[in-house]
Order: structure tokens, then C-alpha cells, then sequence
């Protein structure tokens, strides 16, 4: 019986539906961070002003990153459709695909600012504040070099991982610290109360929305540093490590920006949660769950002394305490 032999496609045929599939799933993650721009503005109604400009800006970056990443499918399926090497060299050659790397470090940059802030409200700790802060700026200064130099492949990716290994340690300090001055707040309250719901709401939910972008920040450092091995050899054109690098560092910062919008968003839910808690006389207040922090004052009853008539005399003593931020 004569078999039948199926033409294989060529290799970069099928990087190429990588690519589509990372801009694909850059649209849907766009979607994702829509929706949630829209439930912002209708349950957050009372942050600052200075809060709603970050929402404002994040939605701007994100959408310019977007209108990019289609600029650069259309490039690959419209332009240079009958080109095959033109296409193959896209990503290093093309000015389209020249902001990709800076574009995303900026957003990435502009998350962790916000969560440095949130750290700060959180902890007071200048030293730690001030070192996260530092190796976010030299991040995105490696990327700025890294866009510079976006000619040469070898050199980009080395500033590239250099990019993607301080962003890492950054986030790791940021991450740590958050985790670790949420559980020190932890420890000064009593258990079944709202405050330590709360707590517990938070630690999960700084976790969970680190956990992705950590991943993707992972991923893009390895397959990088894989890229700067390859193309030490001579290896041109598209590879595996250089498609999987572009689709993490395509993905990346949309990431970053649904972990920022997740937090803002799940205030609402920690508040409806530690509501339905009956409060300790020593639990703290959840009046910070707007995003501030600082001294509060809570009222509780103490036995006091006799007065003349023979009656416990029932005083009001206050304490000040310091709530967590959301």
C-alpha cells in the first residue's frame, strides 16, 4: 500500500504561529485588564485622585503596548507577507518591533513603583524602599541600553538578562518584604477577628498575583540567556529561546499591570469579608483598607475604679494602633 508523506512546514512557519499566538493572547490579556479597569471605576469611586491617575496611566501603557504588538502582526502578515527573511529578521530589524523590550520594562517599572508605595505605607522602612526602588531604576536603565543597542543581538540580550536578573532580585526584595511586614502586623492581632482576616486576605492575594509575573520574568531570563549562547554560535534568524524570550517579554507586562489591578480591585472583597467578622476588643480598625495607613484610635471598655456610691466605675481607655494598608 503507498503510504502518504505530509509536507512538513517549514521551522519558522511554525515560530511565526508562535508569535500570532503571543499577540493573541496579548489582546486577551488587554481584554482581562479592561474588564478590569471598568470594575474599578465603578466600585472605587472614593480613592484619590492621585490613585485614579495611576489606573489612567496604566490603561493608557497598556493599550500602547497593544496598539504595538498589532502594529507588529500586521507587519509580519500584511507587510512582508511575500518575504520570508525580512520576516524571519522582524523582531531585530524592523523599527516596529524596537520598543517591544522598552515599552513593556516601562509598564513593568510603573507597577513597581505602585507596589514600593504600597510597601512604604506598609512598612516605613526607607532602607528597604529605597534599594527595591534603586534596582527597579537600574532595570529599566538596562532595558533603555538594551533598546539602544537593539541591532546587535548578542550585546541586546546580555543587557537584556542583566535587565531581567535585577528586575527579579527587585521584585523578590519587593515580594519579601511586603510578605514579611504583613505577617509582623499578623502577630499583633487576636485571631478570629476582622483584622486578621484581612491580613490573611492580603498575604494571599500578594502571592497569587506575584506568583504569574515571576514565572514570565523567569522564563524570559532563561530563554535569553539561552538566545545570547545561540547566536555566540553564529545562529541567525529566528530560534526557539529568541520566540519563547519575545512571547514572555510580550506577556510580561500585561502581567504586571492585571497584578496591580487585581490588588486594587479585591479591596472591595477584603472589606465585605472582615465586615462579616464580629471585632475583638483589641483588633485593629479597617478603616486603611483605602489604601492609607497611620495611627487610629479604638475604644474599648476596662474596669476602672469604685466611686463613692459602691458602682464599678466603667472608663473608656484608647489605643493606637497601626493598620495595614490593601
Amino acid at each position: 500500500m503507498p503510504s502518504i508523506s505530509l509536507r512538513q512546514p517549514p521551522p519558522e512557519i511554525t515560530l511565526f504561529g508562535v508569535l500570532d499566538l503571543a499577540s493573541g493572547t496579548d489582546l486577551f490579556l488587554q481584554g482581562v485588564l479592561c474588564g478590569q479597569f471598568a470594575h474599578y471605576t465603578n466600585v472605587n469611586e472614593q480613592d484619590s485622585w492621585l490613585m485614579k491617575l495611576f489606573v489612567a496611566g496604566l490603561a493608557l501603557l497598556t493599550t500602547l503596548k497593544t496598539v504595538q504588538i498589532l502594529a507588529i502582526r500586521w507587519t509580519q502578515n500584511v507587510a512582508l507577507f511575500q518575504n520570508l527573511e525580512a520576516v524571519v529578521n522582524l523582531w531585530h530589524t524592523e523599527w516596529i518591533s524596537r520598543p517591544t523590550l522598552i515599552l513593556g520594562a516601562v509598564i513593568v517599572f510603573y507597577v513597581q513603583m505602585f507596589f514600593c508605595h504600597r510597601l512604604w505605607i506598609l512598612s516605613h522602612n526607607r532602607y528597604i524602599v529605597v534599594a527595591a526602588v534603586t534596582t527597579f531604576i537600574f532595570a529599566i536603565a538596562a532595558a533603555g541600553v538594551a533598546t539602544y543597542l537593539f541591532t546587535n543581538i548578542t550585546l541586546s540580550a546580555i543587557w537584556i538578562a542583566t535587565h531581567l536578573g535585577v528586575a527579579m532580585g527587585g521584585d523578590l526584595l519587593q515580594t519579601g518584604s511586603i510578605v514579611f511586614y504583613l505577617l509582623r502586623h499578623s502577630k499583633t492581632v487576636i485571631r478570629p477577628g476582622p483584622t486578621a482576616s484581612m491580613i490573611n486576605s492580603l498575604l494571599r492575594v500578594t502571592i497569587q498575583s506575584a506568583a504569574p509575573g515571576a514565572f514570565c520574568a523567569l522564563v524570559n531570563f532563561i530563554t535569553t540567556i539561552a538566545t545570547v549562547k545561540m547566536h555566540v554560535l553564529d545562529v541567525a534568524g529566528l530560534s526557539a529561546p529568541l520566540v519563547a524570550s519575545g512571547v514572555a517579554n510580550t506577556v510580561l507586562p500585561k502581567v504586571y499591570a492585571i497584578a496591580a489591578m487585581w490588588t486594587l480591585n479585591s479591596r472591595e472583597d477584603i472589606r465585605s469579608a472582615a465586615a462579616n467578622i464580629h471585632p475583638t476588643h483589641l483588633d485593629l480598625d479597617t478603616a486603611a483598607l483605602g489604601g492609607t495607613s497611620g495611627p487610629e484610635s479604638h475604644n474599648y471598655f476596662s474596669p476602672g475604679e469604685v466611686d463613692r456610691n459602691g458602682r464599678e466605675r466603667i472608663e473608656v481607655k484608647n489605643i493606637e494602633r497601626h493598620s495595614p494598608p490593601v
